[in-house]
């Protein structure tokens, strides 16, 4: 495919809708423009961060303004946009209730669905068997769009566009492969690229206007990026986030992964940077912590069970949606 291996560096520093749709139409310039990406009439699915709810502020969750305005292009491109996730906590009409991106998806006329019916499926990644279960509603649209939000992860170190297509799969599975990982991490970050290759998605946008730093995925703190970065390959993107923060490819689980099982791009003389020079948009400073065990106790799944449904069933205290 060509532009395949290119990614690119837009600077976006606040989450005005101008701005942010500026950027976007930058970003997808460097790849032929949206109809290159989507065509029309598909049934475009939007994948999101939505781990959470949570205030846009805090940066657990993709910003509702990317969102939208990634809805709109699709939209402008005369296909279906689809906002899509399968929360750890709670359920997406919640959370997009909670950020206000409901009354927008109305106004739009887009749907806003829980990735569920989950469907089983064996296949091979780096010539490798493995059998997963995703979202059903994930592998029937025509096209996904990535939409993840940079964080510093706990178990991880960061996360970018390879982790957040395992939001496709449903429901409290998630965090039972913690459990059945049992600590071995090579097991799960092999798991996380072999999911991504299954449900991969046509173009990934990430939102690192403002990133999580420190305790992520829920716990960190803000860090002003100020990028927009974009790549039909996530594995490439993912790459050049480790280039950005300053970091060891070969300390980040799913790039190690990736590299075992011979999959992605990841030399950088074969990935083309469009846009900003590195050089000059690099972060010198983002924290990165120290890392913790990938597998959760059968306490934890528990506790993780418990809260998911009962926030499906309640929503957050005091929801009654949040200013962008």
């Amino acid at each position: 495919m060509k532009n395949a291996n290119r990614v690119s560096l837009v600077t976006c520093s606040t989450y005005s809708e101008q701005e942010v749709s500026n950027a976007i139409d930058k970003t997808f310039s460097y790849f032929g423009g949206i109809e290159s990406i989507v065509k029309k009439g598909e049934k475009v699915l939007l994948k999101p961060n939505f781990l959470k709810a949570s205030s846009p502020r805090k940066c657990v969750i993709t910003h509702p303004i990317v969102i939208e305005t990634v809805a709109r292009k699709v939209l402008e491109a005369g296909a279906v946009p689809i906002i899509g996730d399968s929360p750890a906590f709670g359920s997406i009409k919640k959370i997009a209730s909670y950020i206000g991106l409901d009354k927008v998806a109305r106004d739009l006329g887009i749907d806003i669905i829980e990735l569920d019916k989950p469907r089983k499926v064996s296949f091979e990644c780096g010539g490798k068997k493995f059998t997963l279960t995703v979202s059903g509603k994930a592998l029937d649209v025509d096209t996904i769009i990535n939409l993840p939000k940079l964080k510093a992860h706990v178990q991880l170190l960061y996360t970018a566009g390879i982790k957040n297509m395992y939001g496709c799969v449903s429901g409290k599975r998630k965090v039972w492969r913690h459990f059945m990982a049992k600590n071995d991490l090579e097991w799960y970050a092999d798991m996380l690229i072999a999911n991504y290759q299954l449900v991969k998605p046509s173009f990934t946008i990430l939102d690192s206007i403002q990133a999580m730093e420190e305790k992520g995925p829920t716990g960190g703190l803000p860090k002003d990026v100020s990028l927009i970065v974009g790549g039909r390959d996530g594995i490439s993107l993912d790459r050049i986030v480790a280039e950005l923060l300053f970091v060891n490819p070969q300390d980040v689980p799913v790039l190690r992964a990736a590299e075992r099982l011979k999959t992605g791009v990841q030399d950088l003389s074969h990935i083309e940077l469009v846009g900003e020079d590195l050089s000059s948009v690099r972060v010198d400073d983002f924290i990165l912590p120290e890392l913790k065990p990938i597998g959760f106790d059968i306490l934890r799944v528990t506790k993780s069970i418990i809260k998911h449904q009962w926030l499906k069933l309640v929503g957050e205290k005091g929801q009654t949606g949040m200013p962008h």
